[in-house]
């Protein structure tokens, strides 16, 4: 797939406490990224670690998402 393919929504339910992580983590990477990332974003990186995908070779919302 490259950057000008079609994206998917993917609806996820979480529960509170998750949903508190999330932004935390958020918080958490404005720091080092110079922008507060969105839930989506954060969810992306996960996966992305979880799958042992290299995110930084794809675009995400449009734009280039990168933790580096």
């Amino acid at each position: 797939m490259d950057a000008k393919a079609s994206r998917s929504q993917l609806n996820v339910r979480v529960s509170e406490r998750l949903e508190r992580e999330i932004d935390k983590k958020r918080i958490e990477l404005s720091k080092e990224l110079g922008f507060i990332p969105s839930r989506s974003d954060v969810l992306r990186y996960a996966l992305a670690d979880y799958l042992s995908f290299d995110i930084d070779k794809w675009e995400a919302d449009g734009r280039k998402v990168s933790r580096k």
